[in-house]
Protein backbone atom coordinates (compact mmCIF):
# COMPACT_ATOMS: atom_id res chain seq x y z
CA UNK A 1 0.00 0.00 0.00
CA UNK A 2 1.52 3.25 -0.86
CA UNK A 3 -1.05 6.15 0.16
CA UNK A 4 -4.83 6.59 1.14
CA UNK A 5 -6.13 9.12 0.11
CA UNK A 6 -9.63 10.31 1.27
CA UNK A 7 -11.84 11.38 -1.67
CA UNK A 8 -14.46 14.29 -0.47
CA UNK A 9 -18.03 14.61 -1.74
CA UNK A 10 -18.85 17.39 -4.77
CA UNK A 11 -21.64 18.68 -2.82
CA UNK A 12 -21.75 17.48 1.13
CA UNK A 13 -24.99 19.56 1.55
CA UNK A 14 -27.33 17.39 -0.08
CA UNK A 15 -28.65 14.11 1.22
CA UNK A 16 -28.50 11.18 -1.13
CA UNK A 17 -28.99 7.43 -0.88
CA UNK A 18 -26.73 4.95 -0.67
CA UNK A 19 -25.90 0.96 -1.14
CA UNK A 20 -23.67 -0.94 0.33
CA UNK A 21 -22.73 -4.47 -0.37
CA UNK A 22 -20.39 -6.23 2.16
CA UNK A 23 -19.98 -9.45 3.70
CA UNK A 24 -19.12 -9.87 6.71
CA UNK A 25 -18.36 -12.94 9.54
CA UNK A 26 -20.03 -14.17 11.60
CA UNK A 27 -19.72 -16.98 14.64
CA UNK A 28 -21.25 -19.13 11.98
CA UNK A 29 -19.66 -18.23 8.77
CA UNK A 30 -19.41 -15.73 6.13
CA UNK A 31 -22.80 -13.69 4.52
CA UNK A 32 -23.16 -10.96 2.25
CA UNK A 33 -25.45 -8.81 2.41
CA UNK A 34 -26.90 -5.45 0.84
CA UNK A 35 -27.73 -2.14 2.77
CA UNK A 36 -29.70 1.35 2.25
CA UNK A 37 -29.07 4.46 4.13
CA UNK A 38 -29.65 8.07 3.83
CA UNK A 39 -26.50 10.52 4.33
CA UNK A 40 -24.39 13.57 2.85
CA UNK A 41 -21.57 11.67 2.44
CA UNK A 42 -20.62 8.12 1.84
CA UNK A 43 -18.06 8.02 4.61
CA UNK A 44 -21.09 9.01 6.71
CA UNK A 45 -22.84 6.18 5.38
CA UNK A 46 -20.26 3.51 5.70
CA UNK A 47 -20.36 4.74 9.34
CA UNK A 48 -23.59 4.08 9.97
CA UNK A 49 -23.11 0.66 8.72
CA UNK A 50 -19.85 0.04 10.60
CA UNK A 51 -22.69 1.44 13.77
CA UNK A 52 -25.70 -0.68 12.58
CA UNK A 53 -23.70 -4.15 11.94
CA UNK A 54 -22.01 -4.05 15.52
CA UNK A 55 -25.46 -3.32 17.27
CA UNK A 56 -27.52 -5.37 15.47
CA UNK A 57 -25.19 -8.39 14.26
CA UNK A 58 -22.74 -7.69 16.73
CA UNK A 59 -20.19 -7.46 13.94
CA UNK A 60 -16.72 -6.01 14.67
CA UNK A 61 -15.50 -3.61 12.21
CA UNK A 62 -12.66 -5.95 11.22
CA UNK A 63 -14.37 -8.62 10.04
CA UNK A 64 -16.56 -6.76 7.53
CA UNK A 65 -15.29 -6.39 3.83
CA UNK A 66 -17.09 -3.74 1.53
CA UNK A 67 -17.52 -5.15 -1.50
CA UNK A 68 -19.06 -1.95 -3.64
CA UNK A 69 -20.85 0.86 -2.86
CA UNK A 70 -22.77 2.84 -5.13
CA UNK A 71 -25.41 6.26 -5.15
CA UNK A 72 -28.88 5.13 -5.66
CA UNK A 73 -31.64 7.08 -6.63
CA UNK A 74 -35.05 7.16 -5.20
CA UNK A 75 -36.94 5.27 -7.39
CA UNK A 76 -34.68 2.02 -7.35
CA UNK A 77 -34.33 2.10 -3.32
CA UNK A 78 -35.79 -1.29 -2.29
CA UNK A 79 -35.39 -0.72 1.87
CA UNK A 80 -38.84 0.44 3.11
CA UNK A 81 -36.36 2.84 6.28
CA UNK A 82 -35.23 4.46 3.09
CA UNK A 83 -38.17 4.98 0.95
CA UNK A 84 -40.05 6.86 3.84
CA UNK A 85 -38.30 9.60 3.61
CA UNK A 86 -39.16 9.73 -0.53
CA UNK A 87 -42.00 12.01 -0.04
CA UNK A 88 -41.84 15.62 -0.92
CA UNK A 89 -44.47 16.63 1.68
CA UNK A 90 -42.32 14.94 4.57
CA UNK A 91 -43.50 16.55 7.50
CA UNK A 92 -41.01 16.67 11.61
CA UNK A 93 -42.46 17.98 14.56
CA UNK A 94 -40.38 20.71 16.27
CA UNK A 95 -39.99 19.03 19.80
CA UNK A 96 -37.95 20.96 22.35
CA UNK A 97 -37.81 24.56 21.91
CA UNK A 98 -36.72 26.05 25.02
CA UNK A 99 -37.40 30.10 24.95
CA UNK A 100 -34.25 31.49 26.72
CA UNK A 101 -33.75 34.45 28.41
CA UNK A 102 -33.44 37.30 26.68
CA UNK A 103 -30.09 38.30 28.57
CA UNK A 104 -27.89 36.48 31.35
CA UNK A 105 -29.73 38.89 34.07
CA UNK A 106 -32.68 37.46 33.64
CA UNK A 107 -31.99 34.12 34.07
CA UNK A 108 -33.18 32.05 36.77
CA UNK A 109 -32.41 28.73 38.74
CA UNK A 110 -35.15 27.86 39.74
CA UNK A 111 -38.74 28.71 37.91
CA UNK A 112 -42.49 28.70 39.67
CA UNK A 113 -43.69 26.92 36.83
CA UNK A 114 -42.68 24.18 34.26
CA UNK A 115 -41.54 25.18 30.88
CA UNK A 116 -43.95 24.32 27.65
CA UNK A 117 -41.57 22.12 25.71
CA UNK A 118 -43.83 21.28 22.52
CA UNK A 119 -45.33 24.10 19.91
Amino acid sequence: MLAINEIFEKNPTTIKNYGIWLRYQSRTGYHNMYKEYRDTTLNGAVEQMYTEMASRHRVRHHCIQIIKTATIPAKLCKRESTKQFHNSKIKFPLVFKKVRPPTRKLKTTYKASRPNLFM
